[in-house]
């Protein structure tokens, strides 16, 4: 009778379904995918990654890696977040949402770049 032990992709397809899962297993496997999306979207993709010096693949794929993994946040601040995002009951785009709205609220009283650290020391 044949083994019912998954196997390492297997393993990692279950766990990517998982919406509690934030740190997924590190492959150097490639997909391609395809997606359609708006015109003005295109270019405003592409013209980001330029501006940044990436092609629009690792432009997207930095992206989506950000979103996914909570922009490289320490795991105990993710851990956090997901508990409040989940307590508030909300997915992950609107729970982005409402985090930078919290945000603009804050800059519209303390002004933009209230928090910005100094480039130098003794320059404010």
């Amino acid at each position: 009778m044949p083994s019912k032990e998954k196997t390492p992709k297997a393993k990692a397809r279950e766990q990517a379904s998982d919406a509690d899962q934030f740190e997924l297993p590190v492959s150097s496997e490639k997909v391609m995918q395809t997606f359609r999306m708006p015109l003005d979207v295109v270019y405003a993709l592409k013209s980001d990654a330029s501006a940044r010096g990436l092609d629009a693949t690792a432009h997207v794929i930095r992206m989506i890696e950000g979103y996914q993994r909570y922009y490289g946040l320490p795991r105990v601040v993710v851990e956090k977040l997901e508990e409040d995002r989940r307590e508030m009951g909300m997915e992950k785009p609107e729970y982005f949402q409402h985090v930078l709205y919290r945000r603009a609220e804050e800059v519209q009283v303390k002004g933009p770049g209230f928090d910005r650290v100094a480039a130098g020391k003794g320059k404010k």
